[in-house]
C-alpha cells in the first residue's frame, strides 16, 4: 500500500483519486462502502440476466429515480399496462417477466401522497410482501428479507427463477455503479455475480463508469481543465445519492494540474453526527443542570409541578427560562401531562403581567369560533348585544391567552390567528375597525400538530410561527422518580382546596402508588389522590382507598425487563405487519432466539 493509500484509508472521510484522464488512481473503503462497491450480503448469486418466465419483485420509491431510469413502457414487460403510472410514483409490483399470459400484482402511488406502501400475495406457495417505509425499500420471499435503506429514492428488485423457484438475483447498495438498476435489467442488461466479501474493481478505469451525476461531472471537469480552482463543500446526487463533496486539485512539484481529489460526506451521515453532537451537549447540560438545581430557587413554580428529579430537570430549567421572554411557547404532551397547569405557571413566572385568559378550543363550536376569538360588532348577529362584544383577545390585551387544544381550531379561523399574532392586531366579525392587541400567546396540544399539517387540518405557518419555541412535557412513566415529590404536592394542594385537616398516606398506600404506571399522567395522580382524600375517614389513607384503573404489581428488576422485552417483541411485530421475518431482522435477533421468545411469551 502506497502512502497516499495509506492517508486516505486513515481518514475519516470518504475520498477517491482521479488522474489528468479522469482515471480513477486511489480509492478508500469509505467510498467504497458509500457506493455499495463490495458486498455485505451474507447470501450469493451467480452472474445472469432476466429470463422470460422469471418472477420479478420491484419496490421502487420513486419510477425514474436512481433505478436505472426506469420508465412505464419498461413495466410492460411485466404485463403492466397501465396509462396512469408516471414518473416519480412509488409502485410496488409482482409479475413473470416476458410472460404475455402474466397476471401482474402490483399498487402505485403518486410519490408525495405517502410514505408507505405495501403489498402482499403468495407465488407458487411462497409467501411474498413489498414494503416501502418512508427510509427503507423491502422485498420478503417467505422468511428471508432484502432491504435497501435510502435517502432520497432508491430501487429494490428481487427476482426468482422461473424454473426452480429459486431466488436468482436482488439489489444492494452499489447497484447504480454496477448499472444494474431496474430499469437496466428490465431492458436486458445482465447482472454480476454476488458472494459474502466480493468486491468491484475501480481503480485504473474511467470514473464515470461507476460515479455519475450531471452537476457533479461538470464541476469535476472545469477543476481538470482549469475552468474554476475548485469546489468545496458543495451538495450533489452521486448515483441517486445525496452527498456534500469537495473537488480539490492535485499539483505536482512544478505546480502543473496532476490530478483531482474528491471527498465527500453523505448527508444522512452529516445529520447523525449533528445529533450525536447535540445529544453530547444535552448530556453534559443536564448533568450541570443538575449541579446547579438546588441554586434555583426562581425555578419553584416548575418543581412543584413536576417535582425535583433529575429526569425533568431540564424540563423545569426550559420551562422557567421560555417563562422570562416574552415569545410565544407551544407546550405538548400527553393528555393529563400538566399543560394547563404549565401555562398558568408560566402565567405567574414571567415578568409579564396583565390578564391571564384561557380558552378551551375544543369546546367552542365551529361557527362561533370567529366570534368568540375576536368578538363582533354592534348588529353583527340578530339578537346580540347591539354594542358588541370583545373577543378573547381583547380580554387579555396587556396579558396572556392560553389556547388550550389549539389544533382544534378551524382553518378559516388559523388564519386570522396567524393574522393577529403577525401584525398584533383583530378585526371583529362584522367590523372593518382593526384594533391594536398586545398578547402573549402559549397554546397546548396533546396531537401532533405535524401530521395535522401533512393532513392539510394545520397551517403549515401557523404552526411554524407558534413552534418556535416550544416545550415537551414529559409522561409521568417517564418520570418515577418525581411521583413521591409529586403525591406530597398535590395532597397539601387537596387538603387546601376542600379545608380538610392534615391526612397521610400509609406506607402500603404509597408503594401501590409508586407501583402504578399513570397512563393518564399527573391528572389521573390528582384525581386518584382526591378520591381517596374524600373516601377516607381518619387521617390515614390506607391502600384501600386507592383506586385505579388497573392493578398495580410489584415487580422484580427481571420482571419488569421481561414486561419490557415482551412490549418490544409485540409493538416490533405490529410494526412489521405481522411478518415475523421482518421482525426478527429488526431486532438482530437469530431464528431460534426469536421463535423461542415468541414461544416464552405466548405470541401468536
Amino acid at each position: 500500500m502506497d502512502m497516499l493509500q495509506s492517508v486516505m484509508e486513515a481518514s475519516s472521510q470518504a475520498m477517491f483519486t482521479l488522474d489528468r484522464e479522469g482515471t480513477i488512481t486511489h480509492i478508500n473503503h469509505q467510498t467504497k462502502d458509500y457506493f455499495g462497491l463490495f458486498n455485505h450480503s451474507r447470501h450469493s448469486h451467480g452472474p445472469g440476466r432476466l429470463e422470460p418466465g422469471d418472477l420479478v419483485i420491484i419496490a421502487d420509491t420513486a419510477i425514474g429515480s436512481d433505478d436505472g431510469n426506469l420508465s412505464p413502457a419498461d413495466l410492460e414487460r411485466l404485463n403492466i399496462h397501465d396509462r396512469k403510472l408516471r414518473a416519480g410514483d412509488r409502485i410496488a409490483a409482482v409479475s413473470l417477466f416476458d410472460s404475455p399470459e402474466a397476471k401482474p400484482v402490483y399498487k402505485f402511488l403518486p410519490g408525495g401522497d405517502s410514505a408507505t406502501l405495501e403489498l402482499s400475495t403468495v407465488w407458487q406457495d411462497i409467501p411474498i410482501r413489498v414494503s416501502i417505509d418512508g427510509r427503507a425499500a423491502s422485498v420478503t420471499v417467505g422468511e428471508t428479507v432484502y432491504t435497501i435503506d435510502y435517502f432520497w429514492c432508491i430501487g429494490q428488485l428481487v427476482v426468482l427463477d422461473g424454473n426452480t423457484g429459486q431466488v436468482k438475483f436482488w439489489e444492494e447498495k452499489g447497484y447504480s455503479a454496477r448499472k444494474e438498476g431496474i430499469g437496466n435489467l428490465l431492458r436486458g442488461a445482465p447482472f454480476v455475480g454476488k458472494s459474502p466479501g466480493s468486491e468491484i474493481r475501480v481503480t485504473g478505469y474511467y470514473f464515470r463508469e461507476f460515479f455519475e451525476g450531471a452537476l457533479f461531472e461538470r464541476h469535476l471537469e472545469q477543476v481538470m481543465t482549469g475552468q474554476a480552482p475548485e469546489f468545496r463543500d458543495m451538495p450533489y446526487e452521486i448515483n441517486g445519492y445525496e452527498l456534500v463533496a469537495s473537488i480539490l486539485p492535485v499539483t505536482d512539484s512544478g505546480g502543473a494540474l496532476s490530478g483531482v481529489i474528491v471527498k465527500f460526506r453523505n448527508i444522512e451521515d452529516i445529520r447523525v453526527t449533528i445529533q450525536e453532537r447535540n445529544n453530547a451537549i444535552k448530556s453534559a447540560e443536564r448533568r450541570y443542570r443538575e449541579r446547579e438545581q438546588a441554586s434555583r430557587p426562581e425555578e419553584s413554580d416548575f418543581a412543584a409541578l413536576f417535582g425535583g428529579g433529575a429526569a425533568t430537570a431540564e424540563v423545569r430549567h426550559r420551562a422557567y427560562k421560555l417563562s422570562q421572554l416574552d415569545c410565544n411557547v407551544l407546550i405538548t404532551g400527553e393528555s393529563g401531562t400538566g399543560k394547563s397547569y404549565m401555562a398558568r405557571a408560566f402565567a405567574q413566572a414571567q415578568p409579564r403581567k396583565g390578564a391571564f385568559v384561557t380558552v378551551d378550543c375544543s369546546t367552542i363550536a365551529p361557527s362561533l369560533f370567529e366570534s368568540e376569538m375576536f368578538g363582533y360588532a354592534g348588529g353583527a348577529f340578530t339578537g346580540a348585544d347591539p354594542k358588541g362584544r370583545a373577543g378573547f383577545f381583547e380580554e387579555a390585551d396587556g396579558g396572556t391567552i392560553f389556547l388550550d387544544e389549539i389544533g382544534e381550531i378551524p382553518l378559516d379561523v388559523q388564519a386570522k390567528l396567524l393574522r393577529a399574532i403577525q401584525d398584533k392586531v383583530v378585526c371583529r366579525v362584522g367590523s372593518t375597525r382593526l384594533i391594536p392587541v398586545n398578547v402573549r400567546i402559549l397554546a397546548a396540544t396533546n396531537c401532533n400538530l405535524r401530521e395535522k399539517v401533512a393532513a392539510g387540518q394545520f397551517r403549515q405557518d401557523l404552526y411554524y410561527r407558534l413552534s418556535a419555541f416550544s416545550l415537551e412535557l414529559p409522561s409521568l412513566r417517564n418520570c418515577q422518580e418525581d411521583v413521591y415529590f409529586l403525591i406530597d404536592h398535590l395532597m397539601e394542594k387537596i387538603l387546601q382546596k376542600y379545608d380538610m385537616p392534615k391526612k397521610v398516606l400509609s406506607g402500603e398506600a404509597v408503594n401501590k402508588l409508586l407501583a402504578y404506571d399513570w397512563p393518564g399522567n399527573i391528572r389521573e395522580l390528582e384525581n386518584v389522590l382526591e378520591s381517596a382524600v374524600a373516601l377516607s375517614e381518619s387521617d390515614i389513607i390506607y391502600a384501600e382507598h386507592i383506586r385505579l384503573e388497573q392493578v398495580p404489581l410489584r415487580m422484580t428488576l427481571r420482571q419488569r425487563l421481561r414486561q419490557e422485552e415482551e412490549k418490544i417483541i409485540r409493538q416490533t411485530l405490529a410494526q412489521c405487519g405481522g411478518s415475523r421475518a421482518r421482525a426478527m431482522e429488526e431486532l438482530g435477533l437469530s431464528k431460534t432466539v426469536f421463535y423461542g421468545k415468541l414461544k416464552e411469551y405466548q405470541i401468536e
